[in-house]
């Protein structure tokens, strides 16, 4: 197969990531895909980048928050909801996903399939600087998102599949935050609690309770 033949495969194959539906609702109600999700990462690993103490790969980490979920359009997305409520669940992901890259990679001609897979690799592995940074992230941008619905109506958490999970991880800072010591992203997670706080105390809900 051709190149441009196999470019264009695996553009079609991304449209699959673009129809995987999230937990998450946007603001006016509607439903959060992989795909809105991986854009929003990507300007969020843009706007933290230059307040960053350490020297880092910002085309690394950019290019790892585009790859990091496109998996999903092959197996779907399971929520940290239920991977916590369910270990097993977590494992089936991982399984999974490892597969669906493999799929993915002879999709792709050389040597952009090397580069994806490896972004993927070093993603999953979370060894790197670049793979720690864009992971914390990852979870403090579906933090955030998640406050957005109807200006922080945090109510639908509950309704979700293992929704109480929810309200716990959004006040629960994150080991990974603490380990990499980037007072930039000690200072988004502390807004994002706090945001947290606020919605839950205006839609009164008690997270000690959840």
């Amino acid at each position: 197969m051709k190149r441009i033949d196999k470019i264009i495969n695996f553009m079609r194959a991304l449209e699959e990531v673009c129809v995987v539906k999230r937990d998450l609702l946007l603001y006016e109600g509607s439903t959060e895909n992989d795909a809105m999700h991986i854009f929003k990462l990507s300007f969020l690993v843009m706007l933290i980048t230059p307040y960053l103490k350490s020297k880092v790969d910002y085309t690394k980490m950019l290019e790892m928050a585009l790859v990091h979920d496109i998996a999903e359009g092959k197996v779907g997305d399971y929520t940290a909801a239920n991977q916590i409520a369910n270990p097993a669940i977590k494992e089936e992901k991982k399984y999974k996903e490892a597969q669906a890259i493999k799929e993915l990679k002879k999709q792709l001609p050389i040597p952009l399939n090397k580069k994806i897979y490896d972004l993927y690799q070093e993603y999953e592995e979370k060894e790197t600087l670049e793979a720690k940074i864009v992971s914390a992230l990852d979870k403090l941008e579906a933090n955030l998102q998640a406050n957005q619905y109807k200006d922080g109506d945090v109510r639908y958490w509950g309704l979700c599949e293992n929704g109480g999970e929810y309200y716990k991880m959004a006040l629960k800072k994150k080991p990974l935050i603490k380990e990499i010591g980037e007072p930039i992203l000690k200072d988004l997670e502390n807004a994002i609690i706090t945001l947290s706080k606020e919605n839950m105390k205006r839609c009164a809900l008690h997270p000690q309770k959840q």
